[in-house]
């Protein structure tokens, strides 16, 4: 506590670059927006965009505007991980990846993408890049397409279309190959990631569902090819799936999915 008569010191640079994070937390917007929305100086608002967006805090669209960007992500897991979640799946996954070759993830969902939320490292002599934190694609990784499970075909083909990167053509292919993982999911309780994503690596992957039957996270074990081989899927799949189910009666869950 300041005792009465000290005075607050503040940094002007630092005020303003809270400003713009602040603004991009509520909407994207371009330069000029900032620059006009904040009555900061146009030399200003430049230099400090182009410093969050070297350190990945925040990214410019395709459309020319800015948002916050990954490097925020992890300052928002930092907290998170004090959270519940964390706490209560630590342990599952820790077992999970007990004795075994695996890596074991917790993901959470952010901005329709999952991030890893903790990381649990087994046995196996290659330590995976994998850091808490990061983002990874959600069509394409097990811990995503877990995390997808519930979504209608609406919400999947709404956020497909957000990718400017996309053609309709890629959208239709894309499709075909995310309703099947999604019904997979939703038959087995785990979903697979073959090399999809990186070559030579194999994920499986399990939603976690909180006390309402909503999925909040999912899980996944991380795997070189050469430790999981399809033969595998079945028995690895179910033990990824009743940790997830663990998780998720801990968390509150009494369904049966």
């Amino acid at each position: 506590m300041m005792t009465q008569g000290t005075k607050e010191y503040s940094v002007p640079a630092i005020e303003k670059t809270i400003l713009i994070l602040n603004a991009l937390a509520e909407a994207e917007l371009s330069a000029s927006d900032l620059h006009i929305q904040l009555k900061l100086p146009k030399s200003t608002t430049f230099v400090i965009i182009n410093t969050l967006e070297q350190n990945d805090l925040i990214q410019k669209t395709p459309e020319g505007k800015y948002r916050l960007g990954h490097g925020v992500l992890r300052w928002g897991i930092s907290y998170f991980k004090a959270m519940d979640l964390v706490r209560i799946a630590r342990p599952f996954l820790e077992s999970l990846a007990q004795d075994t070759p695996f890596t074991a993830h917790l993901a959470v969902p952010v901005e329709n993408k999952p991030v890893y939320a903790d990381k649990v490292e087994g046995k196996g002599f290659v330590r995976f890049a994998t850091t808490i934190g990061q983002a990874q694609p959600l069509f394409r990784s097990s811990v995503g397409k877990a995390i997808a499970a519930d979504m209608t075909e609406e919400e999947i083909v709404h956020i497909l279309n957000q990718d400017a990167t996309l053609s309709a053509q890629q959208i239709d292919r894309m499709l075909e190959k995310i309703r099947g993982d999604v019904l997979f999911v939703r038959e087995h309780g785990f979903v697979i990631e073959d090399q999809e994503f990186e070559e030579g690596i194999r994920c499986i992957g399990a939603p976690i569902r909180n006390s309402s039957g909503e999925i909040i996270a999912s899980i996944s074990i991380t795997s070189l090819v050469k430790d999981l081989p399809a033969i595998k899927f079945l028995t690895i799949g179910n033990l990824v799936k009743e940790t997830a189910g663990q998780i998720s009666r801990a968390m509150g869950y009494l369904g049966s999915k």
